[in-house]
């Protein structure tokens, strides 16, 4: 019987126990290759749940356990019927049933305003992609790179060909590591949902365009979806930098973007220290990205003058 120890999102201790008796299962979910889908969901399961005694099969018999992207019930999508697909097209697979099921009951114990809108996002940003590549749905426009994406790190977690160790301990490696992108996901967008009260109160006080954060905290997108008018005027954001001094970080058009609302003068992209201070007559500025949307300097009174000078250029 092979075993693993995880922390859940709420800090708890929880584990999963193979079994090798179908019948001393809780759950049970397919053999053989394992996928994002099925990984993530157990990752869910372990949340909602608590630990698990899971069986993997793909011919389950035990009516009494949960059982989950095999045997066509109802958190299997693989029946010749099943069609379900959310608004924008992306099908529902094992992994989106469940966090459709229970997701609010997982939010719903964190610290979190809005659980609905939580849950969606979540959906957006770690499931739908799970579900997508589960039901071979293809990315428009995809590029020549091999993109890396969770369904293909967590695949590859499978023996390969010429590879005899254990197909139980690969599936539970890929399960702690399916649990450690779960739990950094919903810690991140925690925080976010922290810094957004935050950030709407600077917003208010905000002038000229300038957003000044006593801290780092993630801003863009809270500035970019403010029903705040002065969210729409504001070029620039300054903030303490986790290497001393200061940065100063250009508003992008849209989030995900360095495409910017209003670049730093191309005279300074690239340049560093005493260039750099000589064109822009900035005691103390120490750095401008190639792509002018950032520069770093060490006072705070310079980083505004960085500010100003950027608005008017």
């Amino acid at each position: 019987m092979e075993k693993i120890n995880l922390k859940n999102i709420y800090n708890e201790d929880v584990e999963i126990k193979i079994v090798d008796n179908e019948y001393d299962a809780d759950f049970i979910t397919h053999s053989g290759t394992f996928h994002a889908d099925e990984v993530m969901a157990t990752v869910i399961l372990l949340n909602k749940f608590g630990s698990m005694k899971l069986f993997r099969s793909t011919n389950p018999k035990n009516d009494n356990a949960f059982i989950y992207d095999v045997g066509f019930g109802a958190f299997d999508h693989h029946g010749i019927d099943f069609d379900e697909a959310r608004e924008n097209g992306v099908k529902y697979a094992s992994c989106g049933l469940i966090w459709r099921a229970f997701g609010n009951d997982i939010v719903s114990k964190l610290d979190v305003e809005d659980t609905e809108n939580f849950v969606q996002s979540i959906d957006k940003n770690l499931i739908m992609d799970i579900d997508r590549d589960d039901n071979g749905q293809t990315l428009k426009n995809e590029p020549e790179i091999k993109l890396q994406n969770i369904p293909n790190l967590i695949g590859s977690f499978n023996p390969v060909w010429n590879d005899l160790s254990s197909e139980t301990i690969n599936f539970l490696n890929a399960v702690s590591f399916a649990n450690t992108i779960f739990n950094n996901m919903i810690n991140k967008m925690v925080s976010k949902e922290a810094a957004k009260k935050i950030i709407e109160e600077k917003i208010e006080e905000s002038n000229n365009g300038i957003l000044i954060l006593d801290n780092y905290m993630p801003w863009k997108d809270i500035v970019l979806s403010s029903s705040n008018p002065k969210a729409s005027e504001i070029l620039y954001a300054i903030f303490p930098s986790k290497r001393g001094g200061y940065n100063v970080v250009a508003t992008p058009v849209i989030s995900g973007s360095f495409d910017v609302k209003k670049p730093f003068p191309e005279e300074w992209a690239g340049k560093e220290n005493d260039e750099l201070r000589q064109i822009s007559g900035i005691d103390t500025i120490t750095f401008c990205h190639k792509n002018l949307f950032i520069c770093a300097c060490k006072t705070f009174e310079d980083a505004l003058k960085i500010a100003e000078i950027a608005k008017k250029d």
